[in-house]
């Protein structure tokens, strides 16, 4: 009696992938979402839009700084420190705002360093000696090319005589060099004048020494803020 061979559906299957000689379909991988590549490299460039952002206002922020700092060292009349000051924010901070105008800012501490410089007077005397007219010529030359400078004289005296007498000395002092300015062609009314007699010496002593430096106009810029303008 013979038996009659049965398989299963399942071995038929495999039986039938096998006679022809066929393999299984690979399966496939997950699927690449390209929005979502695009929603990451959009959000990257935002964030290194921001950095770039924050590292050019922190290099505005040191800069604006170093200016500041450099126009309250000039009004102190510290022009050295002013000068160093310009020059670390052009060579450090190019590109923004104080670096980029610090070269001009070097020319014009040039300038009023020129136009801050004090003149000096014999004993007694208010006229404008030779040497200081030379002074005088190169205030009146800065002067011109930074039209927009008002400029406060300030007559002052050594310790000798009366306090009115020195007053009325200090002030015939400040006079003589805004005379002087003006016949080289200054405005006027850009010049102010007033004296302090001996009340603000910048030597402390008793001899000639001392009496020569005190015997002097200062020049005194009201506006340090205002732009210069060329003739």
């Amino acid at each position: 009696m013979r038996r009659s061979l049965r398989l299963s559906p399942l071995a038929l299957v495999l039986a039938a992938a096998v006679a022809c000689g066929g393999n299984p379909p690979p399966q496939q991988g997950p699927q690449v979402n390209q929005d979502s590549l695009a929603a990451a490299r959009a959000r990257q460039d935002s964030i290194a839009r921001a950095d770039s952002l924050r590292r050019a206002q922190q290099r505005n922020q040191a800069s604006a700084e170093l200016c500041n700092r450099a126009l309250a060292a000039i009004t102190a009349g510290n022009y050295d420190q002013a000068r160093s000051l310009y020059k670390q924010a052009q060579s450090q901070y190019s590109g923004t705002a104080c670096g980029d105008r610090a070269a001009s800012e070097l020319q014009r501490l040039d300038a009023i360093e020129t136009i801050a410089q004090r003149v000096h007077f014999d004993f007694d005397k208010s006229n404008i000696t030779d040497q200081a007219a030379q002074v005088l010529q190169r205030k009146a030359q800065a002067l011109r090319q930074y039209a927009n400078l008002k400029l406060q004289i300030q007559g002052n005296c050594d310790e000798r005589g009366s306090n009115e007498y020195n007053l009325a000395l200090g002030q015939r002092r400040a006079e003589s060099a805004r005379k002087y300015l003006v016949s080289l062609g200054i405005s006027p009314d850009r010049l102010s004048t007033i004296s302090f007699g001996e009340e603000r010496p910048i030597a402390q002593g008793h001899d000639e020494q001392a009496w020569s430096m005190n015997r002097r106009d200062d020049f005194v810029i009201q506006n340090l803020s205002a732009s210069g303008s060329s003739d």
